[in-house]
């Protein structure tokens, strides 16, 4: 073992390194030989000697004393994890030498206020920054090309950020949940933006795309809650923006409307398909009309916006995708047309003001959780079309008085009408074979339940004081 004893303890200047140990330089710094260092670990300041090219994977990974570091110019690369986890890491000097910053070198560094990226590195690694939450200022190089996937998800006080006209990619939530960044211009070099790649920025205003960007990926621009445009430049092959929104080129999907969007909104006449997410959280809208034209509704196209109250579903749609709906804590009541032939998981969940829904007779199938929390839901009729009762479908539907149950439904999943405290009387018809566990656990109120004699039960799926009866079979 080194020992603190040999001139290299902590002091005024802090923990230095030995440039050489029995003779031979130090050239990599790993875990393993860190970890002979006594004290090193609790040290405040660490000095990196000049013999030093790279600093290994999780090299002072958790290091929860050390405030800073002297990188030399000798190091021309920092591994995976190398500072992960430093919390108290206030700074760092990242000297022009090195060539490439390893994935979440410097994750969870929650103190480090800025950071300047040298000319000499061409990566930014995923979650090299991610978690950085005092991270104020950074400046990104024009030898960068890529910025990986999280790279500084999490900055939560980064304000502005200049992505350098070398850069072709940008990976998926590489600026996700930057709360404090209010405008970001996509330089004409990018190509790629990744999913999620802004998600949750919620103080951005505006994003600018130029005409070289060949791929969004989903939601990338979801969850800013004052964003107020999306501007795509007329030059550009495969989006377009019309009146703030971003679309395909020929204008089938709506692809995202920015979250500060207020009051109405109607969609044009050329959109096919509303994609994921692409209303999500759009707090100050009102009102939505659906064109005609419309098919299909994806997952979670309308999930969070909690001022919607009306929304009208035209005959065209055929599908209502996982979430649709759910969290529009506004909405009063839906309907749902002819064409509709399955309610996705989730689609109205939380949707707590809805007191009546219409279930139209083309529906096969309610998803799990489709209605689950919908408090003001009084009653539900349920169509001769469907055969399954997804799990939680009325979960917590505290205000449903009556379900009636057709003979079309064969299985009734677990939970699926489970605390829906004013529910007194169910009859389920000789059609249902199985019922699943905890189907009306919660139900306080239900005094009677009429059951087929060989219907297969699950566990603890009445309360204890309801009555159950079983009745002679006719099938």
């Amino acid at each position: 073992r080194y020992h603190a004893a040999l001139g290299e303890a902590e002091n005024d200047d802090g923990f230095i390194i030995p440039r050489e140990i029995g003779g031979k330089p130090v050239r990599e710094l790993t875990r393993e030989f860190l970890e002979t260092l006594v004290g090193i670990k609790n040290a405040t300041k660490v000095i990196i000697p000049d013999s030093v090219t790279s600093i290994e994977n999780y090299a002072f990974g958790h290091y929860e004393s050390l405030t800073s570091v002297e990188i030399p110019d000798s190091v021309t690369s920092i591994g995976e994890d190398a500072f992960r986890g430093c919390e108290l890491l206030t700074r760092v000097e990242i000297p022009e030498s090195v060539r490439s910053i390893g994935g979440d070198a410097f994750c969870g560094c929650k103190s480090l206020t800025s950071v300047v990226i040298p000319d000499s590195v061409t990566s930014i690694g995923k979650d090299a920054f991610k978690g950085c939450w005092s991270l104020e200022s950074v400046e990104i190089p024009d030898s960068v090309t890529s910025i990986g996937d999280n790279a500084f998800n999490g900055c939560t006080s980064l304000t502005s950020v200049e992505i350098p006209n070398s850069v072709t990619s940008i990976g998926d939530a590489a600026f996700g949940n930057c709360e404090s960044l209010t405008s970001v211009v996509i330089p004409r070099s990018v190509t790629s933006i990744g999913k999620n790649a802004f998600w949750g920025c919620e103080s951005l205003t505006s994003v600018v795309i130029h005409g070289s960007v060949t791929s969004i990926g989903k939601n990338a621009f979801s969850n800013c809650a004052n964003l107020k445009t999306i501007e795509a430049s007329s030059s550009n092959a495969n989006y377009q923006t019309i009146d703030g929104v971003l679309f395909t080129k020929d204008g089938k999907t709506l692809l995202a409307v920015p979250g500060g969007k207020e009051g109405k909104y109607e969609i044009p006449n050329s959109v096919t398909s509303i994609g994921e997410d692409a209303f999500f959280k759009c707090l100050s809208l009102t009102r939505v009309k659906i064109s005609d034209s419309v098919t299909s509704i994806r997952n979670r196209a309308f999930s969070l916006c909690r001022r919607l109250t009306s929304v009208v579903i035209p005959k065209s749609v055929t599908s209502i995708g996982d979430g649709a709906f759910s969290h529009c804590a506004s909405l009063t009541s839906v309907e749902i047309p002819n064409s509709v032939t399955s309610i996705g998981y989730s689609a109205f969940e939380d949707c707590t003001s809805l007191t009546s829904v219409v279930i139209p007779d083309s529906v096969t199938s309610i998803g799990y959780s489709a209605f689950r929390s919908c408090k003001s839901l009084t009653s539900i009729t349920i169509p001769d079309s469907v055969t399954s009762i997804g799990n939680r479908a009325f979960y917590g539907c505290e205000s449903l008085t009556s379900a009636e149950i057709p003979n079309s439904v064969t299985s009734i999943g677990d939970s699926a009408f489970s605390h829906c405290a004013s529910l007194t009387s169910v009859e389920i018809p000789d059609s249902v074979t199985s019922i699943g566990d905890s189907v009306f656990e919660g139900c306080d109120n239900l005094e009677i339940v009429v059951i087929p004699a060989d219907v297969k039960l699950g566990i603890d799926v009445f309360p204890e004081s309801c009555n159950v009866v079983r009745r002679q079979s006719s099938r």
